[in-house]
C-alpha cells in the first residue's frame, strides 16, 4: 500500500513538472502575428542604424525632427509595422529576458556586419573621389602658383584679370573655367561677369559670359565652352572679372581651374603633361 502511495506521489510530481515545463514553453513562445527572433533582430538593427544616422545628421544640422520621424517610420513601414504594434512587440520581448538576450546578440552581429560593409563602401567612395580629383587636376592647366588672386583698387595690373591659353594640341571636347569668388568690404562693382572667348580653326569666335553674384560669402562660378561645336578650338582667352574699370572692385578669387574636358573614351587612361601646354 505504501509502495502504491509513493508511486502515485511520484506520478503526480512528474505530471506537475510536465505541466510547468509546458507552461514555460508556452510563455516563451512568440505570440502569433509577432515577428520571430531573427526577424525582430533585423528590425531592431534597422531601427538602431537609422537612429545612429539621424544622430549624426543632428550634429551637423538643427531642426531635424521632421526628417528623423520620416526615417524612423520608413523603417517600421519596411517591416509592415505600425508604431503601436512595434511598441507591443518590444514590450513582449523585453518581458522575456532569455529570448531578448539572444535577439540582442543577433542585433549586435547584424550591426557589426553592417558597419564593416558601410566602412568598405565609404572607403570605395573616398577612393573614387580622390581618383576623380587627380584626373581633374591632371586636366587643369592653370598655373599652380597663381590659383588665388586678390584684386583691389590699388592694384596696377589689369583688374579685369585677363588670361589666354593656346589649346590646339589638346584632345578635348570642350573647356571649363571655374573659381570661387568672394567680394570684400569697399567693393563698388555690381555688374560683373566671368567671360570666355574661344577662337576656332576657321578664325570664327564664340563668347560666353556668366554674371557673378556679388556677395560677401564665397560662391563658386563655372563656365563651359566648346562642348557642342564640331570645329576645333585653337585659342581661349577671357576675363575673370569683366567690369567697368572705373568702378572700385575688391574681391578674392580662389581655386581657379582651367580644365579641358577630354574625349570620353580617353578619360580613364589619360596621362597628361600639362606644363608644355601652358602659355599665358
Amino acid at each position: 500500500m505504501n509502495d502504491n502511495k509513493i508511486g502515485i506521489q511520484r506520478l503526480l510530481i512528474f505530471t506537475l513538472l510536465l505541466v510547468l515545463m509546458a507552461s514555460c514553453n508556452m510563455a516563451n513562445r512568440v505570440p502569433s502575428g509577432f515577428p520571430k527572433e531573427k526577424e525582430f533582430a533585423q528590425i531592431l538593427a534597422d531601427v538602431h542604424f537609422s537612429e545612429s544616422v539621424i544622430s549624426q545628421m543632428r550634429l551637423k544640422k538643427r531642426d531635424m525632427d521632421e526628417v528623423a520621424n520620416g526615417c524612423y517610420h520608413s523603417v517600421l513601414q519596411k517591416h509592415n509595422l505600425t508604431q503601436e504594434k512595434f511598441d507591443t512587440v518590444v514590450a513582449w520581448y523585453t518581458s522575456q529576458p532569455e529570448i531578448y538576450t539572444k535577439v540582442y546578440d543577433d542585433v549586435v552581429a547584424i550591426l557589426t556586419e553592417k558597419e564593416a560593409r558601410w566602412q568598405q563602401e565609404a572607403k570605395g567612395i573616398k577612393e573614387e573621389m580622390e581618383r576623380q580629383r587627380k584626373l581633374r587636376e591632371a586636366r587643369n592647366i592653370w598655373d599652380k602658383e597663381n590659383r588665388t588672386i586678390r584684386v583691389t583698387e590699388k592694384d596696377t595690373f589689369d583688374r579685369r584679370v585677363p588670361f589666354e591659353f593656346l589649346v590646339d594640341t589638346i584632345n578635348e571636347t570642350g573647356y571649363r573655367v571655374s573659381a570661387y569668388y568672394q567680394f570684400k568690404k569697399g567693393n563698388m562693382v555690381k555688374d560683373i561677369a566671368l567671360q570666355l572667348i574661344a577662337m576656332y580653326q576657321d578664325s570664327s569666335y564664340d563668347t560666353v559670359k556668366y554674371k557673378i553674384p556679388v556677395t560677401f560669402s564665397s560662391r563658386k562660378v563655372e563656365v563651359e565652352i566648346g562642348l557642342e561645336d564640331s570645329l576645333d578650338i585653337i585659342n581661349i582667352k577671357g576675363l575673370l572679372l569683366q567690369h567697368d574699370t572705373l568702378d572700385v572692385v575688391n574681391a578674392t578669387i580662389r581655386n581657379i581651374v582651367f580644365e579641358y574636358l577630354p574625349v570620353e573614351d580617353s578619360v580613364e587612361n589619360e596621362v597628361v603633361d600639362t606644363e608644355p601646354m601652358l602659355q599665358k
